[in-house]
């Protein structure tokens, strides 16, 4: 885990901020995010984007927000039986009242797949 400030995020505008570990994707996983949602793996591999983000980057701040995304891409499928890990990238870094709010690029791997499962823009707000 990379631990930054809200200056370190200012200066750190297009570089690659980590990779978290592997996330087995099992059937049970799939199926209870189904029936909870409604919704099917696509949707997943996204909402996975929260889990790995605080594993990739911790940031020293009084508080984050989650903005948001400006953009989801699922460029292939994600099914039960896969491993994915998330890559990210600091895109921008713009002060607002308080602090600073960031784009990150999120883009979820699957292991030995040809093609990523998701990528995402992030929208978070970081406080002093």
């Amino acid at each position: 885990m990379r631990h930054v400030t809200l200056d370190d995020l200012r200066s750190s505008v297009g570089e690659p901020l980590g990779t978290s570990g592997w996330i087995d994707v099992t059937e049970d996983m799939v199926s209870a995010f189904a029936h909870a949602t409604g919704a099917g793996p696509e949707y997943l591999a996204l909402s996975l984007t929260n889990k790995v983000l605080p594993e990739i980057v911790e940031v020293a701040a009084s508080a984050g927000l989650n903005v948001g995304t400006d953009q989801v891409r699922f460029p292939g499928p994600l099914a039960a039986g896969d491993r994915v890990r998330g890559h990210a990238t600091l895109v921008s870094c713009t002060e607002v009242t308080g602090g600073v709010q960031t784009v990150m690029r999120i883009t979820m791997e699957i292991e030995n797949g040809d093609t990523l499962a998701c990528v995402v823009l992030a929208v978070s707000r970081w406080l002093t």
